[in-house]
């Protein structure tokens, strides 16, 4: 770290007190002023609780005085419903009032008519009145039919209508206009950026604020739901449908008494306005603390270090730069700089003297490896850097200016192979303390091989720790190549001759076995070389890399093929086959043309023989070369009695050495081969 920058954090660790001080504070307030929202949003969910309980109060007062009604309890259509629509008028957010039956019938109403054609039982709150014989809340209901009213929400108010002896004889219902509670609640608890939400038992939204029509008459979302289900009063910190983040305190459906569920949403950003404009001056107070403090140091360091220390630098970048006469020039009054600079001065005089015979010296060096094509190479192990002369990265085949490395990368140019010996042998010249000499390979840019001869010295220091490297290269790939192309022509020879020799054995030992006399043997015997040499041949003139099928075959049949004559067919594509295929197959066809010419198709003038071949790609899977060997016309033929040399030679050529396939047929009119072979390598093109 440069000295400006530690000017620069002290600095900022001075204003760093502050810093942490400031963000205490300001946690502190929030959690404080969270709590409090908290605390606030659950009071004024319990207003709102409140309130909801007077308005249901106040219908409860009103439905018991109505059910006092003598024409109620009688249900004197005429005389109750009249009395209804007096009430209904006085209390406008009751937007009906209804008297039915036991059955259900609508007896008495506002408008004054009677509805004895439909059944109202099956209300839940019909039967909870019944029930629980006192005032019930019913759910959310979009349409109130009992009371004739049109398409508008309400929330029903329920209480059993007893006769003089105190027996149930009905239920009388009013409609609370779910509009007005909700701009009544408004209105008296929820602040002007708050939400509100009331549900009914079941989770159906009965007031919202904002955007009511966005979820009344909705089931509650599943985050308000989980709400709902609580046990007790809670509050949770969510973003409202608007988009607003709100502090929400709630009370569940399972508190008493009336089976509802409000949460009330207080906005955040209302909420802690004044503890984030007080942090906001909080923290530009101490951006500006620390904007001085930085300004004052950056003003210090330039005079007083940076000037200085460039003045500084500004001489040692010339020396590396070749120029040795520079000198650092300061001040008088530098202090420990202008002590440094004085140091500096001196050395450099010492250095421009040796400089002059370190650079006689390093020409003649460079003039003797330039005459004997080598080059230098050294090596840092306290630094991990490395490098070479201009020439050994010429040599390389690297950029002229290419002439330092670290480690890493002469590592990542080593080939893989020859890395671990390499460096072992690095450690046994450094442990035995003596020179350095080995033989590797090395990958350049371009991805080809040079064989580099290294040779070098370990140089060490006063506590016998090494210091440094130096040593020389010399480029040897040339030489390794002729080395190892001479070392595969001598094994090539040897490998060929001595299965050349496994061959001819081979023939003859299984020839003489099924001969019956030397002329036999002879004439069989030279036929079989013959054919051999002929194969040689051709892999002969294609340096024994490979032969074409065609050629190979034709040379087998052509004593037998003769100008103008159709009796032999050749017909199939350009096959090359490899060396150990072509002498297998060489083999294979000359035993198929003497059995022909002695026995079969080629033994008479009228025989034909068909010879024909393909080769059928499989995907995934090598080639196979089909050979189909047809004769016809021949004399009759029949199965041996015993299998010869000759059908041996064919069957282990074909199935023991190519491991391939082949089906012998005897037919009437000739004997038929069919032959298939698989090819790893091999190349075709149409006949």
């Amino acid at each position: 770290m440069t000295l400006t920058r530690r000017l620069l954090l002290l600095a900022v660790i001075s204003v760093l007190p502050a810093i942490v001080i400031w963000t205490y504070t300001e946690v502190s307030l929030r959690r404080a002023r969270e709590a409090e929202v908290s605390e606030l949003a659950i009071r004024q969910a319990q207003l709102v609780d409140a309130e909801i309980e007077r308005i249901f109060d106040g219908i409860h007062s009103l439905l018991l005085a109505v059910d006092e009604s003598p024409s109620i309890r009688s249900f004197d259509t005429a005389a109750c419903s009249s009395y209804m629509k007096a009430i209904q008028e006085k209390v406008p957010y009751v937007l009906s009032f209804v008297a039915m039956d036991i059955s259900g019938h609508v007896r008495c109403r506002p408008t004054g008519t009677v509805d004895t054609k439909h059944y109202f039982a099956d209300r839940s709150y019909f039967h909870q009145a019944l029930g629980e014989k006192d005032l019930v809340v019913g759910d959310y209901t979009p349409v109130f039919e009992e009371g004739a009213l049109a398409p508008h929400p309400v929330l029903p108010l329920a209480l059993p209508i007893w006769n003089d002896r105190g027996d149930v004889v009905g239920v009388l219902a009013a409609a609370l206009d779910l509009k007005w509670l909700g701009q009544k609640l408004k209105e008296r608890t929820v602040p002007g950026d708050g939400s509100l939400t009331v549900a009914d038992r079941r989770g159906i939204v009965i007031v919202q604020n904002p955007n009511p029509e966005r979820l009344i008459g909705k089931l509650l979302p599943p985050e308000y739901m989980r709400q709902a289900k609580a046990k007790g009063l809670g509050t949770e910190e969510i973003t409202s449908f608007d988009g607003i983040r709100r502090i929400i305190g709630y009370i569940p459906i399972a508190m008493p008494p009336h089976d509802i569920y409000i949460n009330v949403g207080l906005s955040t950003k209302t909420a802690f306005a004044s503890i984030n404009q007080a942090a906001r001056r909080g923290f530009m107070l101490i951006a500006a603390a620390l904007v001085l403090a930085l300004s004052l140091s950056a003003l210090l360091s330039r005079a007083f270090i940076t000037k200085p220390f460039e003045l500084v630098t500004d001489g040692i970048r010339a020396w590396r730069q070749g120029d040795y006469q520079a000198r650092i020039d300061l001040p008088g009054k530098s202090g420990e700089f202008g002590i440094l600079a004085r140091a500096f001065n001196d050395l450099m005089d010492d250095v421009a003297e040796r400089q002059k015979a370190l650079q006689a010296s390093e020409e003649r060096a460079r003039l003797a490896l330039e005459a004997g094509h080598m080059g230098t190479w050294w090596f840092d192990p306290n630094k991990n850097v490395g490098g070479w002369s201009t020439q050994a990265a010429t040599m390389l085949g690297l950029a002229h200016h290419t002439e330092t490395m670290d480690n890493k990368y002469w590592l990542e140019i080593l080939h893989p192979e020859d890395l671990d010996r390499v460096i072992q042998k690095w450690y046994d010249a450094v442990k035995d303390h003596g020179d350095y000499q080995d033989e590797y390979r090395i990958r350049l840019p371009n991805g080809s091989l040079r064989w580099i001869n290294s040779k070098g010295r370990v140089f060490y220091d006063i506590q016998r720790r090494p210091a440094y490297f130096i040593g020389i290269f010399q480029d040897i790939t040339e030489q390794k190549h002729a080395e190892e192309q001479q070392r595969f022509f001598l094994d090539e020879l040897n490998h060929r001759v001595k299965n050349t020799l496994t061959t001819v054995q081979s023939i003859a030992s299984q020839t003489l076995r099924t001969t019956e006399s030397p002329t036999q043997f002879k004439e069989a015997f030279e036929g079989r070389l013959l054919a051999l040499s002929k194969t040689h041949n051709l892999l002969t003139r294609k340096s024994w890399r490979e032969a074409e099928l065609r050629d190979v075959a034709e040379q087998e049949l052509a004593p037998y093929r003769k100008q103008g004559d159709d009796r032999v067919v050749l017909t199939g594509p350009d096959v090359r086959l490899p060396a150990r295929y072509a002498i297998n197959l060489g083999l294979v066809l000359h035993e198929l043309v003497t059995n022909a010419a002695k026995y079969g198709a080629l033994s008479t003038n009228s025989g034909l023989l068909d010879v024909s071949w393909s080769v059928v790609e499989n995907e995934g899977h090598p080639d196979q070369l089909r050979i189909s060997w047809t004769e016809r016309g021949g004399p009759a033929v029949a199965p041996p009695k015993r299998q010869g040399f000759g059908s041996r030679l064919i069957r282990r050529s074909i199935e023991g050495e190519l491991g391939g396939l082949m089906v012998l047929n005897f037919a009437e009119g000739g004997v038929s081969y069919d032959i298939s072979v698989p090819l790893a390598h091999t190349s075709s093109a149409a006949a």
